[in-house]
């Protein structure tokens, strides 16, 4: 039986690549919804420049429309990005679990080996013990 250590690198090189690419899509999350909270911020800064601010309080309205629209973009972008995230989760864990079973299979492999190595090891000891007691 051959060796599993070459399909376990490549393996593992498959989960880092899954693990910058979950790393990618959780920034682009962020990334998001720091737009979103930024929203709500100039939103309320809006709210209060409107009140104190005759001017203001003519393009609060057309402001206000802009600002919603873009706010239901942003939702939209957000929802989208977290379904990646968790597309590039389970890709993660698939990519993950299946390396763990090469890594138990190169264990199995390798303990099998001890074990017959040892049975081997056994055997000849036994024959050198019964060849001397046989010589006695």
């Amino acid at each position: 039986m051959k060796s599993l250590a070459t399909l376990i690198k490549l393996q593992k090189t498959r989960v880092d690549e899954k693990r910058q690419e979950l790393a990618r899509q959780m920034d682009i999350l962020e990334r998001t919804e720091r737009a979103i909270a930024q929203l709500a911020i100039a939103l309320v800064s809006e709210q209060q420049a409107a009140s104190q601010n005759e001017e203001s309080r003519a393009t609060y309205g057309a402001w206000l429309r802009a600002a919603i629209l873009r706010g239901k973009a942003l939702e939209k972008e957000r929802l989208a990005n977290l379904a990646a995230v968790e597309a590039a989760r389970d890709k993660l864990s698939e990519v993950f679990s299946e390396q763990k079973r090469y890594e138990q299979a190169e264990s199995a492999r390798l303990e099998a080996l001890r074990k017959e190595e040892a049975h081997k090891e056994t055997v000849t000891l036994d024959e050198v013990g019964s060849t001397r007691w046989g010589r006695k």
